[in-house]
């Protein structure tokens, strides 16, 4: 008995449903909850700038953050400290030197004898003494000898109480020499020469304050020769 002669079917391929991209898998797979991997990359990328931009800050300015991110501290009240007032100083006051007055010297009085002949005086006393003439130099007037007197006894201007001093001042101030010679004449009188021209003079110096020891000399008067 042969077998009937039936159609040959020949199965046909099951169908294949579409191949996914390797993407499409990827997010798939990626894929959190509702967000999607463009949001997740966006924020991955914001954080790593943000970490960036702290390095860089704590890098600059020795770490320290920006003024506006800074709490600013409280200022402390200002101190106050009252300076000492400084006492015044009292300044030493030294009373007006006094000049000591200048002794007065008195001429000795003398009585003459009415019943002797010869006039002179029986008190056996020095006869008076004559009246001293005015200074020239370096004292001009009276007053001034007296002041240069008073000067002298304090210690000042020696020279004064040397005659030949003063002569060697007085004839190269005065009278201009310059390689002046003295020549002693008197007591208080001196002759005196100029070594550079034919100048000559006599000088006499009087005591016309006190006489003696510590009386300062003065010139009187001048004879040019």
């Amino acid at each position: 008995m042969t077998a009937p002669n039936l159609p040959k079917v020949t199965p046909s391929a099951a169908p294949r449903s579409p191949a996914r991209s390797p993407r499409r898998r990827w997010s798939a797979r990626v894929r959190v909850g509702r967000y999607g991997p463009r949001l997740l990359l966006r924020g991955a990328f914001v954080g790593v700038a943000l970490l960036v931009l702290v390095l860089l800050l704590a890098g600059c300015g020795n770490g320290e953050l920006p003024a506006a991110w800074q709490t600013p501290a409280p200022a402390p009240p200002p101190v106050t400290t009252a300076s000492p007032t400084p006492s015044p100083t009292p300044t030493p006051t030294t009373p007006p030197a006094t000049p000591s007055p200048a002794p007065e010297t008195t001429a000795p009085t003398t009585t003459g004898d009415p019943g002797g002949d010869t006039g002179e005086g029986t008190g056996g006393g020095p006869a008076p003494q004559a009246r001293a003439a005015t200074p020239l130099w370096p004292a001009g007037d009276t007053a001034t000898a007296q002041r240069m007197q008073q000067q002298a006894d304090r210690g000042s201007d020696p020279w004064l109480l040397d005659p030949e001093e003063v002569t060697l001042s007085y004839v190269g101030a005065e009278l201009g020499y310059r390689d002046p010679t003295l020549t002693r004449l008197d007591t208080g009188t001196f002759a005196a020469s100029d070594g550079r021209s034919p100048a000559r003079t006599t000088v006499t110096l009087e005591q016309t304050v006190r006489q003696g020891p510590g009386g300062i000399w003065l010139v009187t008067k001048n004879a040019n020769g």
